[in-house]
């Protein structure tokens, strides 16, 4: 097992990649308010995802405390993949009754896809 940063994975491959703080405010961090700064946040995104082989798993969490608990937002990048890719599990997460309709290898080729056509 491996533990990266985005811009360290760059060019690897792995069975198993998992994605931890995919929140608003830490991917893309909430000091890259301008249309580049978030082209280059939604690139080491894809960078991310694309270093899968198998499985992709995100990970968010709905509330954070620095200072008072506040509630989080997850981030806009999974608002861009198809929600048919996603399947959300967790506490106070409704589980999709027809299960995912997507097999994973499915799911990791359409997101890719439809990154590579984003222009990003």
């Amino acid at each position: 097992m491996r533990l990266l940063t985005l811009h360290a994975a760059k060019g690897l491959k792995f069975p198993h990649v998992y994605l931890s703080g995919m929140e608003e405010d830490l991917l893309p961090h909430q000091d890259c308010q301008d249309d580049e700064r978030l082209a280059e946040e939604r690139r080491l995104c894809f960078v991310g995802i694309t270093r899968a082989q198998h499985s992709l798993t995100f990970t968010l969490t709905k509330r954070r405390r620095y200072g008072p608990w506040r509630d989080i937002q997850p981030s806009r990048f999974l608002e861009e993949i198809e929600p048919e890719l996603l399947c959300w599990k967790g506490i106070g997460v409704k589980k999709n009754e027809e299960g995912s309709r997507a097999t994973i290898a499915e799911a990791m080729s359409a997101i890719r896809a439809m990154l590579e056509g984003s222009g990003s």
